[in-house]
């Protein structure tokens, strides 16, 4: 296992620095594409605007080949009825200023109708400049041709190029973000056997809110591999690794919700706010209000030892293989330290439920629970992210 700690790694870097690239492989294909549609605009098809055939083969020029069909249709779609509702209001109410916002208003809705996306506006756009063109027909034609030839081009360049490594980058982003939450409930862990535990739990709950929202990262990583291994002859290759990550990236969202819980309750238990929770009617009265919790006695080794699990899956999931049986087996021993731990910790805690302090540490120790249950590769309920 890996420990967990805050430097940036060779594999963390390269996603954050070609996140948006496809490791270089977007800007090749928009610049072949851009180069492909000029010259079949402008040499083969003899077009008089033959700049809109790149500009649309860059627009339509996407991550993944697949979403660049997507938005290659989209866009053409879009075109086309924007072009026939150009021509259409020219021909019967004349260009003014009534008939271009009339234009906007039904090319947008009509758009969102379509259900075209990011290309919604396509239609009330080439509307428009339909309509403001000295030669109506002939400037719509010109646009379709030219827009149709790019995002043509666009698609087939993207389909013809290799895939980008989306899958592997998946990964990485899964795995950094493992070691991220794992770092954090080693620090908690190894805080709560200090004096001054109670003194950093604001600081716990910023992270570990934090690392709730950089979990969009890794889930926009999954849905961008799974969109480059369509419509490609190896793509069913990569299905068994590519399914191991996203349930594993819906099993880390769980767990972060608990992580998040766990920190908020150590949190309450300080009653750093002035009062301690469900007690409004003592804020003011300084001799009401009760003594400060401790921390829940073996709730460190659990913690711990969930923070090591997190660490020897996020090797896991940057491994293009499933787990071995002896990872496997790391892995039940771990949670049955957690396990012990965590029972250790609720037999010592009172029945005593009307005690503020005793709810918080049942809110701990349920989302604590919770986790143990996530992460157990065989009875849990995300067994497909264990392979």
């Amino acid at each position: 296992m890996k420990v967990p700690g805050t430097t940036v790694g060779t594999a963390d870097l390269r996603s954050r620095m070609t996140a948006g690239f496809g490791d270089g492989s977007m800007v090749l294909r928009a610049a072949i594409s851009a180069g492909l549609a000029w010259w079949i605009a402008s040499v083969l098809l003899h077009s008089e605007s033959a700049s809109l055939a790149p500009v649309g083969a860059i627009l339509a020029t996407q991550t993944t080949p697949f979403a660049t069909a997507r938005k290659s249709l989209q866009r053409a779609a879009g075109i086309l009825f924007g072009f026939l509702l150009g021509v259409a209001a020219t021909a019967s109410i004349g260009t003014n200023t009534a008939s271009v916002v009339l234009v906007v208003l039904v090319g947008m809705y009509a758009g969102r109708a379509m259900n075209l996306g990011s290309q919604m506006h396509q239609i009330a756009l080439t509307a428009v400049l339909v309509m403001g063109a000295a030669t109506t027909f002939g400037y719509g034609a010109a646009r379709l041709e030219d827009n149709v030839v790019g995002v043509l081009v666009g698609t087939c360049v993207g389909l013809a190029l290799p895939a980008p490594g989306f899958t592997r980058r998946a990964g990485e982003e899964l795995a950094r973000l493992n070691r991220q939450m794992a770092a954090l409930l080693t620090e908690i862990a190894r805080g709560l056997a200090e004096d001054d535990w109670s003194a950093r739990t604001g600081d716990w709950v910023r992270r570990a809110r934090s690392l709730s929202k950089e979990l969009d990262t890794v889930r926009r990583a999954v849905r961008e591999a799974e969109d480059a291994i369509r419509w490609r002859p190896r793509g069913r290759l990569a299905r068994p690794r590519l399914d191991r990550l996203a349930e594993a990236t819906q099993c880390l969202d769980h767990v972060g919700h608990q992580v998040r819980g766990i920190t908020r309750g150590l949190y309450n238990l300080t009653f750093r706010e002035g009062r301690p929770p469900a007690l409004h009617w003592a804020q003011h009265e300084e001799h009401l209000l009760p003594r400060r919790a401790d921390a829940p006695a073996g709730l460190d080794g659990a913690l711990a030892a969930l923070a090591a699990m997190l660490g020897d899956l996020a090797d896991v999931h940057a491994s293009p293989d499933a787990p071995s049986p002896e990872v496997r087996a790391r892995l039940t021993g771990l949670l049955g330290e957690a396990e012990t731990c965590f029972l250790r910790t609720a037999l010592a805690q009172s029945p005593g439920y009307a005690d503020w302090r005793v709810l918080c540490t049942a809110g701990i120790l349920e989302d604590a629970r919770k986790m143990l249950h996530e992460l157990d590769p065989s009875i849990g309920p995300h067994k497909g992210a264990f392979g």
